[in-house]
């Protein structure tokens, strides 16, 4: 018992010595070792945001990022032959005063957001068979009910106690209200929600809010070039090697007592020191993500909660498929409201491209890349031969996973104080949040949210 004890001891003690060296900078080139007033770890939407504006007030900035490029769920394709793009991520912007701003700093024009042209078409992607119904575009009734929740479009701090609405499954809300009517534009307007029947109103609420109602009838913008990459490409050339790409965080150390944080990134080029006064997290927040920062048992007992789905976008060719078309994956039951059973393609969509279509994928749960690629194959090919189209093999240009995606808690953690909870985290051991998880999906909801968390970083 006395050497298994001195055993345990003794590895501890070796343990926090191999840590201990890891932040000591003697242990690191000169050119390994960073300090920065604050480092930001995610390079997406608002991450970028957060660290080009952070250097407006005067604070020194590094972000580390994962993949080889900024710009989170905002993915482009460039045509090689042709130079033309398409965006198959991100497609339109909020019409605020924050993104034309944003915007204009590099010289980036937007233009108004105008409806396609191309034809809609619903079919059943198991079969590939038309479905013959016309749903509902009127979200009026919808509107009526998010104008009794002021807050949805500036934050998640629900109102104690939570409204018993807003914790119903969406469809039971919806036969409520009598707006099964919306159900199927809901679906469609919710990109990235599987199963929305069955998930809690409020997650939907979040999603179809007051602003997507804005930006669809009139109020989003676009980029004049259809290319919305070059908001990132610009970014990470004006932060240059204040960029750590295709970059993570192995080990973190956050203490209480308010003397900064360190951080061990591994980079393409070996491990770096990232020391800064403060840290920006605007990854998603999920368990599995933030076991590398050291995590104190109250931060463990929020970011545990988490469940997320999944949400793929494809770039394809050879798809067989008529230009000008837009296919919405349906069902033919009215019970369901015409609403197909997730993981599946929502939609397949011609593109400005010639020849080049691009799917947007749901799962409740992750996929991987085979299991996705296969199903939207297999449904393309339903198509096909359903509406005697060419018989082809389509061609994957381009994947991209939006995986963790629509972080949600369950009705109870939400009744418990869970979101509460999660922003009781801001600052605490030099450690402040940012991002979808925190606010909403929208981008520029997600700018406003990060334009006011700014100043109290910077105060702080």
């Amino acid at each position: 018992m006395y050497s298994q004890t001195l055993s345990f001891a003794i590895a501890s003690w070796l343990a926090l010595t191999v840590l201990g060296n890891l932040f000591d900078p003697k242990s690191y080139a000169k050119p390994d070792v960073i300090v920065s007033d604050i480092v930001v770890v995610g390079g997406g939407c608002s991450g970028t945001y957060a660290a080009i504006n952070l250097r407006k007030l005067g604070q020194s900035v590094v972000i580390v990022e994962r993949e080889k490029h900024l710009g989170g769920h905002t993915n482009t394709y460039t045509d090689k032959a042709t130079g033309i793009t398409m965006d198959y991520g991100v497609q339109t912007f909020l019409n605020s005063s924050i993104t034309r701003d944003y915007f204009a700093h590099f010289n980036i024009s937007l233009v108004n957001h105008t409806r396609s042209n191309i034809a809609t078409s619903l079919a059943d992607f198991n079969t590939g068979k038309p479905v013959s119904v016309n749903p509902s575009r009127n979200l009026t009734g919808w509107a009526v009910q998010l104008v009794q929740y002021p807050w949805l479009d500036s934050t998640w701090k629900i109102p104690h106690p939570v409204a018993p609405d807003l914790l119903l499954p969406l469809g039971d809300f919806l036969v409520k209200y009598n707006l099964t009517d919306a159900a199927f534009n809901l679906y469609f307007s919710s990109q990235g929600t599987s199963n929305p029947l069955q998930q809690l109103t409020v997650n939907v609420m979040k999603m179809v809010d007051p602003v997507y109602l804005s930006e669809i009838t009139g109020a989003g913008l676009v980029t004049a070039d259809n290319n919305n990459s070059e908001l990132y490409v610009k970014a990470l050339a004006e932060l240059g090697s204040n960029v750590l790409v295709s970059s993570t965080v192995t080990v973190a150390a956050r203490p209480q007592n308010g003397q900064g944080v360190s951080l061990v990134v591994k980079t393409p080029t070996g491990s770096k020191l990232v020391q800064a006064s403060k840290l920006l997290i605007t990854i998603p927040p999920t368990l599995e993500n933030m076991i590398p920062f050291n995590l104190s048992p109250q931060e463990h007992r929020v970011f545990s909660q988490w469940s997320y789905m999944g949400y793929y976008t494809l770039v394809l060719i050879n798809t067989g498929l008529p230009e000008g078309y837009q296919w919405i994956n349906a069902n033919k039951y009215f019970a369901t409201y015409h609403i197909p059973q997730q993981p599946g393609a929502s939609q397949i969509t011609s593109t400005r491209i010639p020849g080049v279509f691009y799917v947007w994928y749901r799962s409740p749960s992750h996929m991987t890349r085979l299991a996705v690629e296969k199903a939207t194959i297999r449904a393309i090919q339903k198509l096909q031969k359903a509406h005697n189209f060419t018989i082809t093999t389509p061609k994957i240009i381009k994947f991209k996973s939006h995986t963790p995606f629509k972080l949600s808690v369950s009705a109870q953690a939400i009744s418990d104080g869970f979101y509460r909870d999660l922003y009781a985290l801001q600052g605490k051991r030099n450690t402040w949040y940012t991002g979808a998880a925190l606010i909403s999906h929208n981008g520029g909801v997600i700018w406003k949210f990060t334009q006011a968390l700014l100043s109290r970083i910077v105060a702080s």
